[in-house]
């Protein structure tokens, strides 16, 4: 049975992957991007627009450049001994103004001793 440590430990590491694939620098690097995604990644965006992994390494490094994305209120849950949730809210600043709030929920799923990315969804905020 995981400790309370293991838990919060857990949360910390899965919260800093999630805040990872918001840094430029690393939305910027193919290979750590492709590292993150699982190869069954998708993704339902805020816009409802729904993307494959393919898309995702190709979209990803092209609006790093334009967009800082902020994001608090992490909420991390052990869904399974390899898949978790976390969930969030953030918000793009564009040219210094922020944008609309969005919900966010990823699926991780762990690969070896490696989590990645299994799934996203951006909903805005009511």
């Amino acid at each position: 049975m995981a400790t309370a440590t293991d838990t919060a430990a857990l949360a910390a590491h899965l919260e800093a992957l999630e805040r990872a694939l918001h840094d430029p620098v690393v939305r910027a690097d193919a290979a750590r991007l492709e590292a993150l995604l699982d190869p069954d990644f998708s993704e339902i965006g805020s816009s409802g627009s729904c993307y494959g992994r393919a898309a995702a390494l190709v979209e990803i490094p092209a609006e790093r450049a334009v967009v800082e994305i902020v994001s608090d209120d992490y909420r991390v849950a052990l869904l399974a001994p390899t898949v978790a949730q976390v969930r969030y809210r953030s918000w793009y600043v564009v040219d210094g103004v922020r944008q609309r709030t969005v919900l966010r929920s990823s699926l991780w799923r762990l690969h070896g001793t490696a989590w990645r990315v299994l799934f996203h969804q951006g909903t805005p905020a009511a």
